[in-house]
């Protein structure tokens, strides 16, 4: 692939409009394939097989690595963001105003759905001025920067300042006529002149910088991560650096990661599991847990959910903020600070919240300020499928919801592509009547002949569920009567009865068909596509390790071991 070009056009009086191409691309640009409806890659199948293998049929995976698409991936907003803040110090959200992607196989980061506009480049091209007036500011502040252009002269602190900023901006040392390109850009800013964040005029050096800034944050070197090639073969030391900075921080790649690849020291299994080991010590790997975790479970939800009033008084949303952040936390807490195992995730009867939620709980606050570990009876709760967060996402505004939480587990854990209702059938929620439980009203309203079908994969899941009321709190009765809690969990490796979500919980970390769909989720979120055929090998070995040792941060270890992460594929033509 050639270089991507830059083209800037005086098209504005005192600012510079900067039209960043493609090579190749037209229109509007995506930078993968999804694979068609129906196959594994948009979510049928048992969780971790591919067509081709059956689930207990004997390894044929060979040392020849066999790998998946190449991709072009566009920084999404989160990304985004947190390049900013690590590269400049610029905190906020700079992306703010970008265009909300689109997610694809539940995650937002998918190159096949990552489009890129005429409007989005039009938000980037004034998130990068906003930024580019805002660290020529304080351009003492940038650790990596030490140059006085009244002292060392104008041009040399630009060249300083175009290696240095180039360098970590493209995560990758500048061609020579890149740097000459980008020193040109300096002149004209220079010539142009600009202006501060106040509107003042700003001209000389530090207008010359400012256009440098604005034009290398509207690079495709800077926006795009570039992972496919016409060569198969080993990804670079550089490109592994992108790839392992993105995937376990969610941002580029730092000094200490960057002097790695450029050293050659990057690239075999040991070198890979050394930096590993750093980067998960370090915070940002625990913003990127929450993150993924965030997208798959969808639990910041909550703080868009209304209930009624009249029905839960206690709701809102000061809780629902309060939910939301009791979900990040059980899990960060329980991956790095915990047993850090699925099966923690799962059954722990311990959360992470302030008083204000234990006491909407009504659970037993340890006592002092801030976050604290709330642990619950052990009958009641059990991971992450009691927590509030999901309970009142898949529940109604008045009521719970027997069939949002059974299709909760159905499609998020277990990976199942549950079909849509039959398009003449007329969707009735039915309402609360005294004296009568959510058990009963929904068991009559399943027993349509053209509903039955499906609601038998989910309702008799849903009412496992029945101690937790709309809102997540437990109760041991409706109406007046003894919650039957109850619930049947069919057509799995883990199939039959159990007696509430504890049981439910227990069963799934069980299985392996969850652990499975928990393993594809962290494939699908860290290579930014859709599983095929050529990942077999690389989800069979992934599945292997983690069945074995079932700790999170060892799964992130294997993802960066796997040959869908350390090759590149041919590329298609």
């Amino acid at each position: 692939m050639e270089p991507a070009v830059i083209r800037i056009m005086p098209c504005r009086p005192v600012r510079l409009f900067l039209l960043v191409l493609l090579p190749a691309c037209e229109g509007e640009f995506a930078g993968g394939v999804l694979p068609p409806p129906g196959t594994v890659g948009a979510g049928g199948g048992a969780a971790g097989v591919l067509p081709g293998r059956d689930a207990g049929s004997p390894s044929a995976c060979s040392a020849t690595p066999q790998v998946g698409p190449g991709t072009i991936r566009r920084l999404t907003r989160w990304e985004y963001d947190n390049t900013v803040r690590d590269l400049l110090g610029e905190r906020g959200s700079p992306s703010a105003e970008f265009t909300v992607e689109e997610e694809a196989l539940g995650f937002t980061n998918n190159a096949a759905a990552l489009t890129t506009t005429p409007a989005l480049v039009e938000k980037q091209l004034a998130a990068a001025e906003a930024i580019a007036t805002s660290v020529t500011s304080r351009l003492t502040s940038l650790r990596w920067y030490t140059c006085n252009a009244a002292t060392d002269g104008e041009n040399t602190c630009a060249v300083r300042f175009i290696d240095a900023f180039g360098q970590r901006a493209w995560r990758r040392p500048l061609l020579d006529d890149e740097r000459q390109a980008l020193f040109t850009v300096f002149q004209q800013g220079r010539a142009a002149g600009s202006v501060d964040a106040s509107g003042q005029p700003v001209t000389g050096f530090v207008a010359g910088v400012q256009l440098v800034l604005t034009a290398a944050l509207l690079s495709p070197d800077f926006l795009y991560r570039v992972e496919a090639s016409g060569t198969a073969g080993p990804v670079s030391d550089l490109e592994l650096a992108s790839r392992l900075s993105y995937l376990l921080w969610g941002s580029l790649p730092d000094d200490a990661l960057l002097e790695a690849a450029m050293t050659d020291r990057l690239h075999t299994p040991a070198q890979l599991a050394t930096q590993v080991e750093r980067m998960l010590a370090d915070d940002r790997a625990r913003g990127m847990v929450r993150e993924f975790h965030r997208q798959w479970l969808d639990f910041d939800r909550v703080q868009n959910v209304g209930k009624a009033r009249s029905v839960y008084p206690a709701w809102s949303t000061t809780v629902a903020d309060l939910m939301e952040a009791e979900t990040g936390d059980f899990v960060v807490r329980t991956v790095f600070d915990g047993e850090g195992t699925w099966d923690a995730l799962m059954t722990s009867s311990s959360s992470w919240m302030t008083e204000p939620l234990a006491r909407f709980y009504g659970a037993a606050f340890p006592g002092g300020a801030g976050v604290q570990r709330v642990t619950f009876d052990v009958r009641e709760r059990a991971g992450l499928l009691t927590q509030g967060s999901l309970l009142a996402i898949n529940a109604h505004s008045n009521q719970t919801s027997p069939v949002h939480r059974g299709k909760l587990v159905r499609e998020t854990f277990l990976c199942e592509v549950l079909p849509a209702p039959p398009a003449n059938v007329t969707i009735t929620v039915p309402e609360p009547v005294p004296g009568s439980t959510a058990r009963e009203r929904f068991a009559a309203h399943s027993s349509d002949p053209s509903c039955s079908g499906c609601h038998q994969l989910m309702d008799p899941l849903g009412f496992g569920f029945e101690n937790f009321d709309g809102v997540g709190r437990w109760r041991s009765s409706e109406e007046n009567r003894v919650i039957d809690a109850r619930g049947m969990l069919s057509g799995t490796d883990v199939h039959g009865p159990f007696d509430g979500p504890v049981e439910l919980a227990q069963k799934l970390s069980r299985s392996t068909q969850a652990r499975g769909c928990y393993v594809k989720q962290w494939f699908r979120f860290a290579y930014g596509r859709g599983e095929v055929a050529a990942d077999a090998c690389s989800l069979e070995r992934l599945n292997a390790d983690f069945a074995q040792r079932r700790d999170v941060k060892a799964l992130l270890l294997s993802l960066t071991q796997s040959d869908a992460f350390r090759q590149r594929p041919e590329a298609t033509p």
